[in-house]
């Protein structure tokens, strides 16, 4: 059954023989064929599938030449037909955001019960109802590292982040299942049940919750020509996180300008690219 080769090759089965996965998967075609073709001698005593008419060994057609599976396409067949991840996790990838802007996890959720907390992960499953009132709301899971959680999203916020639940469970986006950070109320249970209060996407969380950009330079760095034109970047994305200048003569001090001419900057990654390119290397750095 064709089926049921491509399932094994998806989940793994043949890797111990050939570890291109998608070298396996191009030449199913060609293997099928030879498989069914040696059956068809060994019933007419031609030979076996392992040897040819004379008891001599038949060689394996030779696997398509493919390029390896990405780790997204691995990892989502081997979901797709197992319900579970094998050869790693989607989220390990970003494990160190999601360890850095959250504080509570599947696994540590004792004596938080009652209490706002922020939690990241992907969308496992989804669906969306009506309350009494005919108004919109969700029961969403979201998975991370360590086990699920049930989300409960009401009307209100569901009418302000729904489209980003609604994204991150239908996978959209050309980088695969898209992480994300939800704060609400932790309630008890097996899974935790959080009461959603706020959602945003894992890859804008430096930008967003971010209190302070920080810009660490050396004193003979500090020209009047990159002085104006780091000011011009900082007017350029205004936004809420506030901004130092630190600028260090080596071994010996280091002084933090507050710039009162910015009033804030919009942290993003963009922007913390351009200002360290102006200075020709990593002067950039985010606190919380």
């Amino acid at each position: 059954n064709r089926r049921v080769v491509e399932s094994l090759v998806k989940c793994g089965a043949f890797d111990p023989l050939h570890a291109n996965r998608a070298a396996v998967w191009g030449s199913l075609d060609v293997m099928l064929e030879a498989g069914a073709s040696a059956a068809r001698d060994r019933e007419i005593g031609q030979g076996s599938l392992f040897g040819g008419a004379g008891g001599e060994d038949v060689p394996a057609p030779p696997l398509a030449d493919a390029a390896e599976w990405t780790d997204r396409q691995r990892l989502e067949y081997e979901k797709e037909v197992l319900g579970f991840y094998v050869t790693g996790h989607p989220l390990m990838a970003v494990s160190g955001l999601l360890e850095r802007y959250t504080d509570t996890t599947a696994a540590n959720t004792e004596g938080k019960e009652e209490r706002d907390v922020r939690i990241g992960g992907l969308v496992t499953s989804f669906r969306e109802t009506r309350t009494r009132r005919g108004q919109l709301m969700a029961f969403v899971t979201l998975e991370d590292l360590e086990g699920p959680f049930d989300l409960v999203v009401f009307s209100e916020p569901y009418a302000q982040y729904g489209h980003l639940l609604k994204a991150a469970a239908a996978g959209e986006g050309d980088e695969g299942p898209k992480a994300l950070l939800v704060t609400g109320k932790l309630e008890g249970g097996d899974p935790p049940k959080i009461l959603v209060r706020e959602v945003l996407e894992l890859s804008r969380a430096e930008e967003k919750l971010s209190s302070q950009l920080r810009v660490r330079i050396r004193s003979e760095e500090a020209t009047e020509d990159r002085l104006l034109a780091l000011r011009a970047l900082f007017q350029a994305r205004p936004g809420e996180c506030a901004v130092t200048l630190h600028v260090v003569i080596p071994d010996e001090s280091e002084t933090v300008i507050a710039l009162s001419s910015i009033r804030g900057v919009r942290p993003d990654a963009a922007l913390r690219q351009d200002v360290d390119a102006l200075f020709g290397r990593s002067v950039t750095e985010l606190a919380l």
